[in-house]
C-alpha cells in the first residue's frame, strides 16, 4: 500500500488569513486598521465565522492586536522581524540537527525535490515560485526531524515568515546564487557535517533577516490599538 499523506484542503478562514496576512506585511492595510467583522464580512461576502476565524489565526502569529470590536492590525517592526528570524534559526537549527541524525535520508530527499523546484524557478526567472520552493526546502528539516511539538511552532510561524519572503521580493539576479547556496547546504546535509551545516544555516538565515529588514520597512501608524 501506498505510503501518501491525505491531501490538506485550506479552509476559507485560511484563506482570508493569507489576503489578509500579505495586506498587513506589504502595508496596504496599515498598523492600527480595526478589524470589523461585518464589514470584512461584506468585502470577502463571506458569512462572519471564516472572518472570525482569519482574526484569530492572525491574532496567534501577532499580526492583530485586540479582541472583538477592538481587534487591529499590528505591523512588523525591524524588531519583530529579528525576533522571528531568531526564532526560526532556533528552530530550524535544532531540527536540522535531530534530523540528520535520525532520518537523514529522508532529508536528503525532500530536499532534492525542493531543489529541483528552485531549479525550475530559477530557469523559468520566477521569484514567487522560488520562494515557495525555498520554504519547502526549510520545511523539510521540521518533518524529518519527527519532533512534533518542535513542527508545530514552526507552523504557527511559517505563514508569516513565508508572507515576508514573498513581499520582499527576491530579484531575478539573486535566485542563480541563492539556489546554488541551497545545492552546498544540501551537501553538507547529506553528507552528515552537522557543524558545518549549523555554520551555514546561521550565515543563510543572517544574511536572509538583512534583507528583510531591508525591504520591508514598518508601516505608518494609523491608530494605537490600546486606546
Amino acid at each position: 500500500m501506498l505510503d501518501v499523506r491525505p491531501i490538506r484542503v485550506e479552509s476559507l478562514g485560511e484563506k482570508l488569513a493569507n489576503e489578509l496576512r500579505r495586506r498587513i506585511i506589504v502595508g496596504d492595510v496599515p498598523s492600527g486598521t480595526r478589524l470589523v467583522e461585518e464589514d470584512l464580512a461584506d468585502s470577502f461576502q463571506v458569512s462572519r465565522g471564516p472572518v472570525r476565524d482569519a482574526i484569530r489565526i492572525l491574532r496567534a502569529e501577532g499580526l492583530v492586536a485586540g479582541s472583538g470590536r477592538n481587534a487591529a492590525t499590528r505591523s512588523l517592526s525591524d524588531a519583530d522581524i529579528e525576533e522571528l528570524m531568531a526564532l526560526r534559526e532556533s528552530f530550524e537549527l535544532l531540527a536540522v540537527e535531530r534530523a540528520i541524525g535520525v532520518r537523514r535520508e529522508v532529508l536528503a530527499r525532500q530536499l532534492r525535490t525542493a531543489l529541483a523546484e528552485m531549479d525550475t524557478a530559477v530557469a523559468d526567472r520566477d521569484p514567487s515560485a522560488f520562494t515557495t520552493a525555498d520554504i519547502r526546502f526549510h520545511s523539510a528539516f521540521f518533518d524529518s526531524a519527527g519532533m512534533t511539538r518542535l513542527s508545530v511552532l514552526w507552523n504557527q510561524f511559517r505563514p508569516t515568515i513565508e508572507g515576508l519572503l514573498h513581499a520582499s521580493g527576491k530579484r531575478l539576479a539573486d535566485l542563480a546564487p541563492s539556489a546554488r547556496e541551497h545545492h552546498d547546504l544540501a551537501g553538507l546535509i547529506t553528507a552528515g557535517k552537522v557543524a558545518e551545516v549549523k555554520a551555514e544555516l546561521h550565515r543563510h538565515l543572517q544574511t536572509t533577516c538583512s534583507r528583510l529588514r531591508s525591504a520591508i520597512p514598518p508601516t505608518p501608524v494609523q491608530r494605537e490599538t490600546d486606546e
